[in-house]
């Protein structure tokens, strides 16, 4: 007689723990996580998840070991494979470049770098306080010479700007400060002089006029094809065969050489949208 009360009381017991199931998945909470986006990583419902794991409401302290009842362990993950390069949707008005295989996203500020602001690259792009903030030259042509900066060209004032935004990161589909791709890099710049450019290195390209290489000018634009047929990077012309662009392999705004073997393969053409006394315009 004891021992059927014993068992019946252990049945009861067990009967009281929630059961988790073998199959049920974990997750680990970690920064910027919410509810919504381990439910849909899982395929889950909130619901599921809060009943599960005794939650009342939302928040989730970093650590929290939640149980995902019928949730997959290893939810897919998108990654850029080697060989055929795959379209990566961004919710952007336009399209924009895609990153090529195997490219890793910096999404932080590059250590012991300092930011540019808004506020004082608009200062440059207005040929203002120069001589504090202007990056240093990068060719012979990138930086008018001290007498002339309170009445800087045009060209000018964009090539300060750009140059200042060497600290910049990489971001693919980046359009600020804190991460820009190389085509939102290029309309950024532009954009500080109140010159309006598409979105894209593939719109880009269809703006101004044809300029040949040997022909090159100081704030022409360079294109490249880097993973697709259609032009896909973008950089920004400093002279002396050198270009400032969002480069993805150094993961920041970063110049470099036009003779470089990788960017002379991939060289289609550049373009001119500024144009100052003794330019070609045909």
């Amino acid at each position: 007689m004891n021992r059927l009360l014993i068992l019946i009381v252990a049945l009861a017991v067990l009967a009281a723990i929630p059961v988790i199931s073998l199959a049920d998945a974990t997750h680990v909470v970690r920064k910027g996580d919410t509810l919504g986006k381990i439910a849909r990583a899982h395929h889950v419902s909130v619901a599921k998840i809060q009943a599960a794991n005794g939650l009342e409401g939302t928040r989730l302290p970093v650590g929290t070991k939640l149980v995902l009842p019928g949730g997959k362990a290893h939810p897919k993950r998108h990654k850029a494979r080697s060989g055929k390069a795959k379209r990566v949707i961004v919710r952007e008005s336009t399209p924009v470049e895609e990153p090529p295989p195997g490219t890793q996203l910096s999404l932080v500020e590059p250590q012991g770098a300092a930011l540019p602001t808004d506020a004082e690259l608009t200062e440059l792009a207005r040929g203002t306080n120069a001589a504090d903030t202007a990056a240093p030259a990068v060719a012979a042509a990138s930086v008018a010479p001290e007498a002339e900066k309170t009445g800087a060209s045009i060209k000018d004032r964009l090539l300060r700007v750009a140059q200042r935004m060497l600290a910049v990161p990489y971001r693919f589909g980046g359009t600020t400060l804190w991460g820009l791709d190389c085509s939102g890099f290029v309309q950024k710049t532009f954009a500080f002089l109140n010159l309006d450019l598409p979105r894209s290195a593939r719109e880009q390209f269809r703006e101004g006029v044809n300029v040949a290489k040997v022909d090159l000018s100081p704030g022409d634009l360079v294109f490249f094809r880097t993973y697709a047929k259609y032009p896909s990077h973008v950089g920004i012309y400093l002279g002396d065969n050198r270009f400032v662009h969002a480069s993805s392999r150094e993961k920041k705004v970063t110049v470099d050489s036009l003779d470089a073997p990788y960017y002379v393969k991939r060289y289609i053409g550049a373009k001119r949208l500024l144009f100052e006394e003794g330019d070609l315009q045909n």
